[in-house]
């Protein structure tokens, strides 16, 4: 299991959409806090337990005699050890080797998947981290900014609407002459 500390819940979600992404379907995001709380630091878990291998191929034997019939290498004491037993064929255990490093290979690959992920997540502009008084300075700026947009778009409309009213009261003084 990779554990990876967040800033917030924002940042936590591309790295969880990457490893999900990437073949890691059992990751998920914790936290000791509750996600909402914006002082979280969510922690994301990346983990597959999808290409796990378990085989028993031997076991070990307790109270067995030792090999030799000795004990700490003194000649006429014999040794009460463990010994292992091979349940398998040596043709089997090739065949699981084989299967295992067939597994050690895709789980590489999703290993690759996911840094190539991660790093395109990370190179996406809007995500980057900004300091709260840096956010709260340009959030304010760009607030002002559009303000002054839409005044002068008002100012635009209103003189717009001017002319128009205008060129009407002009239209209709034509007309009453016609009448």
């Amino acid at each position: 299991i990779l554990h990876i500390a967040t800033a917030s819940l924002a940042h936590a979600a591309p790295i969880l959409s990457a490893a999900i992404s990437a073949g890691f379907r059992e990751s998920g995001v914790q936290s000791l806090k509750n996600l909402t709380d914006p002082n979280a630091l969510p922690m994301v878990a990346v983990r597959s337990a999808g290409l796990g291998f378990e085989s028993t191929i031997g076991v070990v034997c307790e109270g067995a005699p030792a090999s030799d019939g000795l004990a700490d290498g003194e000649p006429g004491k014999e040794q009460q050890g463990e010994v292992a037993m091979a349940l398998v064929n040596e043709q089997y255990l090739e065949m699981l080797v084989e299967i295992a490093n067939e597994r050690f290979v895709a789980n590489t690959e999703r290993i690759r998947r996911f840094e190539e992920l991660l790093f395109k997540a990370s190179n996406r502009k809007d995500d980057e981290w900004e300091e709260k008084d840096a956010r709260q300075d340009r959030k304010r700026k760009e607030g002002l900014r559009r303000k002054a947009e839409l005044e002068t778009n008002m100012k635009c409309r209103d003189r717009s609407l001017q002319m128009v009213d205008e060129d009407q009261n002009g239209m209709l003084g034509d007309l009453e002459g016609f009448t």
